[in-house]
């Protein structure tokens, strides 16, 4: 945690950049959606659902091979795709659902957006349905 005295200005005091709406990337990036009642990865999901569909489901979830078609046309590196790939894969099962899917387009776009990528997915991008 950054705390820091302001002198001068609207907001003077103690910032703490953990807890300041204005921190550093605040709201941007893997950061987006926090503190959102509605799940961001939402905004996209007619899309997401669009393209999960037709990558042929079976009992609601896609393969690693069905999903890494869609994945490639990021051009994004292996690497970074097999993290997204862990990252979505949020139960852990090897195939990823409509909202694993969309969680993991999302994560592609903070990527292509030239964001880092966290080590283990915020709680805030959770999907809703697998939240504890």
């Amino acid at each position: 945690m950054i705390l820091r005295a302001v002198r001068r200005g609207a907001f003077e005091g103690v910032i703490d950049d953990n807890v300041s709406p204005f921190g550093y990337m605040k709201g941007e990036g893997i950061d987006a959606g926090y503190g959102e009642h509605d799940w961001i990865c939402n905004r996209d999901k007619e899309r997401t659902d669009n393209i999960f569909n037709k990558l042929g489901p079976v009992g609601g979830k896609i393969s690693g091979q069905a999903a890494k078609q869609e994945l490639i046309k990021s051009k994004l590196p292996n690497s970074v795709l097999s993290k997204i790939w862990k990252l979505s894969d949020v139960d852990g099962d090897g195939f990823l659902d409509s909202d694993e899917f969309a969680l993991a387009m999302h994560l592609i776009g903070v990527k292509l957006e030239g964001c880092e990528l966290p080590n283990v997915l915020p709680d805030h991008l959770v999907p809703p349905l697998k939240r504890c």
